[in-house]
Order: C-alpha cells, then sequence, then structure tokens
C-alpha cells in the first residue's frame, strides 16, 4: 500500500510521459512496499528542469523566464514531495471521518528505506540503480507499511469496507499509481477526494495530461528532434547498444528482467506482483543484467546530453509557448503548493 518517492532517472526525450514525472528529480514512483511496481514509470520522461515553481501558483511563472511548463505548474522535486505529503493527511482526515485509522506515508522515509537516502540526486540514482527496472528487485518490504498490517488485522468484511472507503472500486489505485501512470479516472474513495483536495479535481489533472501528451507528441515530430533522436541512436550504437527509440531500452530490459525472475508488475518493481510468491531465480543473471541496466543509463544519458539536449532546449520553449497561451484556463485551474 505504501508508495516510495523516488528520483525519475534521466532519460532522453519520450513523446509521451505521465503527467507528474516529467521532472528530473524527486518524482513520485508507484513502488507498493508489498513487493509491486508502478505499472508503466519507466517508459516516462524526463524534463531538463532545473528551477522551482513549487511555492508560486500555477499561473504565476512568467512565460519568458526560462522555467518549463513543468516548472510552471510546480511539478518539481519540492512540489511533487509536498503534494504527496499533503494527499497523505487528507487521506488520513477523510478515513478518519469515516471510522478508519489511516497513518500518512513520509515520501521521504520511504524513499530512504529503499534506496538509502532520502535526497538522492538523479545522477547518483543512475549510478546506482540505472533506471531502476532489475536495480530495485528484493529491496521491497511490507514491514515499513504501518496501514498494510493495520488492514491485515481486520476482518474480512471489515476489510472490504476499509478497502472501499481507501479506493473506491478500483482496489489499491493509489495517488502514487496515477501520478506514474496518469490514470487518475481510476481513482475512489478518500484517494480521490485527496487528490482532488491537492491539485484542483482528477478531471483537471486529467485534462492537463492529454494537453501535455499532445505537447510532447508535437516536440517530438518537430524534424529538428526527429534528426536528434537519429543521432542519439547512432551515438547509443557507438557505446555498443543497439536502440532505434529510447522506449526500446525499457521494454528491451523488461524482457530480459522477466527472463530471470519473472513476471513483474512494471518498471521499479521491488518483487512479484502483490499476492505471488517470489520464484527461485539465477542471482549471477540478475546481477549481471543490473550492471548492465546502470552502464546503457550512463550511456543513455551522455547521448542525451550530446544530442538531444541541445535541441531540445532550442525546440521545447516555442511550443510551451503556444501551450501556454492556449491552455491559461487549465494550467491556472491546478492549484499551487502551499
Amino acid at each position: 500500500m505504501a508508495q516510495s518517492a523516488l528520483p525519475d532517472p534521466p532519460q532522453p526525450r519520450r513523446p509521451r510521459r505521465p503527467l507528474l514525472v516529467a521532472v528530473v528529480v524527486g518524482a513520485a514512483m508507484a513502488l507498493a512496499a508489498c513487493g509491486g511496481g508502478g505499472g508503466g514509470g519507466g517508459g516516462s520522461s524526463s524534463s531538463a528542469s532545473g528551477g522551482s515553481a513549487a511555492g508560486a501558483s500555477a499561473s504565476s511563472a512568467p512565460s519568458g523566464s526560462g522555467a518549463t511548463v513543468e516548472d510552471q505548474l510546480g511539478f518539481d522535486e519540492a512540489g511533487i514531495l509536498a503534494r504527496e505529503s499533503r494527499v497523505e493527511a487528507a487521506i488520513a482526515q477523510c478515513m478518519k471521518n469515516e471510522g478508519f485509522e489511516y497513518i500518512p506515508i513520509d515520501p521521504l522515509a520511504q524513499r530512504a528505506a529503499l534506496v538509502g537516502s532520502s535526497r538522492l540526486s538523479d545522477q547518483d540514482f543512475l549510478r546506482q540503480f540505472g533506471y531502476g527496472i532489475s536495480t530495485l528487485w528484493g529491496r521491497g518490504t511490507n514491514t515499513g507499511d504501518p496501514n498494510e498490517r493495520l488492514r491485515a488485522s481486520l476482518g474480512a468484511a471489515d476489510r472490504r469496507a476499509y478497502d472501499r472507503t481507501l479506493w473506491g472500486e478500483n482496489t489499491g489505485a493509489t495517488f502514487e499509481e496515477a501520478v506514474d501512470s496518469g490514470h487518475f479516472d481510476r481513482l475512489g474513495g478518500c484517494t480521490l477526494k485527496a487528490t482532488e483536495q491537492v491539485f484542483g479535481g482528477a478531471q483537471v489533472l486529467t485534462q492537463l495530461q492529454n494537453k501535455l501528451d499532445q505537447l510532447d507528441d508535437r516536440i517530438a515530430e518537430d524534424p529538428r528532434m526527429v534528426k536528434a533522436l537519429e543521432r542519439w541512436s547512432t551515438c547509443m550504437a557507438d557505446a555498443g547498444y543497439r536502440y532505434e527509440d529510447p522506449d526500446e531500452i525499457d521494454s528491451d530490459l523488461v524482457k530480459r528482467m522477466e527472463k530471470i525472475v519473472g513476471p513483474i508488475p512494471g518498471p521499479f518493481a521491488t518483487g512479484p506482483p502483490p499476492g505471488e510468491r517470489p520464484q527461485p531465480y539465477n542471482h549471477a543473471a540478475l546481477r549481471t543484467l543490473q550492471q548492465d541496466e546502470v552502464s546503457i543509463a550512463r550511456a543513455d544519458t551522455s547521448c542525451e546530453r550530446k544530442r538531444i539536449e541541445p535541441v531540445e532546449s532550442v525546440v521545447r520553449p516555442q511550443y510551451e509557448a503556444r501551450f501556454r497561451q492556449q491552455n491559461r484556463t487549465l494550467i491556472s485551474a491546478i492549484r499551487p503548493v502551499r
């Protein structure tokens, strides 16, 4: 049930990415402490954003300040972690109002328990864990989730009522999972109420998700970005890795991972899907894959910096300027981090 806030490893620009994972570091990735992981976090892109808009309103950052749309919305590390903490607190209050106990999870403490540091930089994460596809396996534990223990202590009928109150119709549909996948429409119960309280509404987030997807599509289709991606592929080949598109890295690593340990819930998995027992696996083969993942991630980042970032730093602001003009009302609907 508990989720961990992890840095989004540096990756080349993906044509699509989850709404709140478009930051270089500190995005709240879904990592179930009971052994599962987010359903699609590895396919998300990273944005080379440096500044923070966490303390400002969603519409306060000037368009000519050099801040990205994500900066303007307060979706940097500080903003994400602050919002996650507020959602947890709001869930606890909502559950209390319904007669249930819920202990808010500290995202920084969860991150520290998993990777050894509450404030791991993107580069440190990359050097140690690559993309987090194979490298976090075995690090998850449910001992740090007091809510899982509370839930397990309930009888069958009370547990069903607890689940329905917390999640609505989609049991296990957490805020962090929605952040990772962009599927805010699956939220229900106190989780939905808390998300709407913190962000301004799940419908607003879904609309913004779709708009940002379309923005990334247009940027990716720009001839300058297409050429940059070709150069990235050549750079990766020179480093010994043949990929035509960054998304191929994720799918390749997941496929190789599943050949070793069996089905996994997705990237950032710390164990098999909830309810399934871990299968025996070749530990030496997993260590080899983990080392290869880190090496690929380092080459990926180097090629991105040389081939993609210089082009995107010119292309993206042009498209985002139009995006701001066309979506002022929607952007202003996102509640600021307070």
